[in-house]
């Protein structure tokens, strides 16, 4: 499935005729695929499409709720789709959540989970690694006081789910403290935190970015632990004033990962960048690299905020939204962007170019991510050559018998009980597969 060529059919084309093409294909473009799910509330329409650089549907999947933020893929084809839950927890939560559904390729449903926790889901969430999802949640204190949660779930059969970790920030409270969040900033006690973007790293550290606070945060996953990390408001914790803030409702945080240009940096969008002139507010998308000690830890000095006090990259060009958007790089270096409230999707080179343009009239659409042509497996394809067949069950038994320091790539390829783990279930699943096929 390296390179998919199902196109549904003529109907699902002819969805084409939602999109408005604004400039011509540059060489400079990255060749991938656009995930995109606009909220057409108006109509009542939601579904997510996959769209090359030409502007055709390489597939949809039809949904019955609007997006929280934005869908997933995984490089089995598979679609982890977060959206708006029948009988919300709490219904006055901006960017409503609290179901999550997992998709096969062809539109059919491998997981329909529905929060009856005392929890609210919103926003964002995160698929990891090991299978289970990270996801942000708010819970109330007491009446008029409603925290922030960050959830590690797992998914148990079609329709059911289970914590398996959880990180308050009630939990991690003080005053003056970079490493707390201050317990008397009036923040929105109703929407304290209003984080809009979990994202997940390559060495466990998780970012959160925080509308109300205006400044994004690391934390330790699996951790009861503080904040690692934070930067882009630093009067929250006592150590600067106003004229030292950064960010302004900010989006879409996250760290740029391994052998892509920057690699190692920290990009996100910018909502609101012009402070000064209320009338005249625009966005931005900021790169910048975190001050790293050389134990891993994140250099603070006594008394001052964490750095840096300049960025690597900064991209302004007349567009913003002052809702949700967000930033990818993407791996020849171009940046995706998405502003949300102009349904507008661009990449730009690192020389702030705009090599290719995306606008939308079904509705907004909160963020985006591109995907390259090479993203998808077959899973169970032990020697990827596209087919599944008696040589896969072989290399397959053969990993598994010798142990030796399985990388996530081979985990991945031959978990296919999507257990984090290789064994002899996934030889039954595998087999399995191939008889039926």
């Amino acid at each position: 499935m390296k390179h998919i060529h199902s196109i549904k059919s003529t109907a699902i084309n002819a969805l084409a005729c939602i999109i408005v093409a604004l400039s011509p294909l540059k060489s400079e473009v990255y060749d991938g695929n656009l995930l995109i799910s606009p909220k057409d509330i108006q109509n009542q329409i939601f579904r997510t499409s996959l769209i090359d650089n030409n502007y055709n549907i390489v597939n949809t999947w039809e949904t019955d709720c609007p997006v929280a933020s934005m869908g997933y893929l995984l490089p089995d084809s598979t679609l982890i789709f977060p959206c708006v839950q029948d009988n919300p927890i709490f219904n006055t939560t901006s960017a409503l959540g609290g179901r999550i559904i997992k998709y096969k390729w062809d539109g059919s449903i491998l997981w329909d989970w529905q929060c009856e926790w005392d929890y609210q889901l919103h926003h964002d969430i995160e698929p990891l690694p090991n299978g289970n999802i990270l996801a942000i949640a708010m819970e109330e204190i007491e009446p008029g006081i409603r925290p922030d949660v960050i959830l590690e779930i797992k998914q148990e059969g079609l329709h059911g789910a289970s914590i398996v970790w959880e990180w308050h920030t009630w939990d991690h409270r003080g005053t003056n403290n970079p490493y707390k969040f201050d317990e008397n900033l009036p923040i929105h006690t109703n929407d304290w935190n209003h984080f809009n973007a979990v994202s997940f790293n390559d060495n466990n550290k998780i970012y959160l970015s925080s509308r109300t606070w205006s400044e994004f945060y690391v934390i330790e996953w699996r951790s009861d632990g503080d904040i690692l990390y934070r930067w882009g408001n630093p009067q929250n914790y006592g150590r600067g004033g106003p004229e030292d803030r950064v960010l302004d409702a900010n989006h879409g945080v996250y760290e740029i990962p391994y052998g892509f240009p920057g690699r190692g940096n920290i990009l996100l969008f910018n909502n609101r960048t012009n402070q000064t002139a209320p009338n005249n507010l625009f966005s931005s998308v900021i790169e910048l690299t975190p001050d790293i000690n050389e134990d891993g830890t994140y250099h603070i000095e006594d008394g001052k905020p964490f750095g840096p006090d300049n960025v690597v990259w900064e991209y302004e060009n007349d567009f913003h939204s002052g809702s949700q958007s967000g930033a990818f790089r993407l791996p020849n270096g171009n940046t995706l962007v998405t502003v949300a409230a102009e349904s507008y999707i661009f990449e730009v080179t690192h020389d702030k170019e705009i090599v290719w343009e995306y606008r939308s009239e079904n509705g907004i659409i909160p963020r985006a991510k591109k995907y390259g042509v090479e993203y998808f497996f077959i899973l169970g394809d032990m020697n990827d050559d596209d087919i599944l067949n008696i040589l896969d069950i072989i290399l397959l038994q053969t990993l598994i018998l010798e142990d030796n320091n399985l990388n996530e790539a081979q985990i991945q390829l031959g978990d296919m009980n999507n257990d984090g783990e290789l064994n002899i279930i996934d030889i039954i699943y595998l087999i399995n597969t191939i008889l039926n096929s």
